[in-house]
């Protein structure tokens, strides 16, 4: 008999309390800001989740990081007590409706930005970007780019 990894159980137990809360595996992955592809490797145990991740995939769920290494039961977040993940920086600045200048959040790589007037859009994009990039102000004042390091709840 062959004896499940580590790696195996974190995605079958995640893959559980995913279903819980009636989300697809594509919803939960925008949700987390992963790629779908991610989500179904980690389901299944053929990706190693980092720190950081498990951390996120455990606020989305809306439990314990602890949580997802037990199988006692828990009661993850239905989408109707949403939790908005969004990206931060390394200097722990994120991503957020106060990042509006002129009007429109300016998101996306230097060569290739683009300026959204509505929050959830401009989240959105930043959410299919490979790694999440904006303009937010320095401690001078001035505004420049940024790239998230981690995805987390504001």
């Amino acid at each position: 008999m062959q004896k499940i990894n580590i790696r195996q159980q974190l995605g079958t137990r995640i893959k559980e309390l995913r279903a819980a809360t009636g989300l697809s595996q594509e919803a939960f992955a925008d949700k987390c800001g992963f790629a779908r592809s991610y989500m179904s490797r980690v389901e299944r145990g053929g990706a190693n989740p980092s720190i950081d991740a498990i951390e996120v995939l455990a606020v989305a769920l809306g439990i314990q990081i602890k949580d997802l290494f037990t199988d006692a039961p828990v009661k993850p977040k239905k989408p109707s007590q949403e939790v908005t993940l969004v990206p931060y920086a390394a200097d722990g600045s994120h991503f957020g409706p106060h990042l509006k200048r002129d009007g429109k959040f300016t998101v996306g790589e230097k060569d290739d930005e683009v300026q959204l007037n509505n929050f959830d859009e401009a989240l959105a994009h930043l959410r299919c970007m490979g790694v999440a990039k904006w303009r937010r102000p320095n401690a001078s004042g001035s505004w420049g780019i940024v790239s998230a390091v981690r995805w987390a709840s504001a």
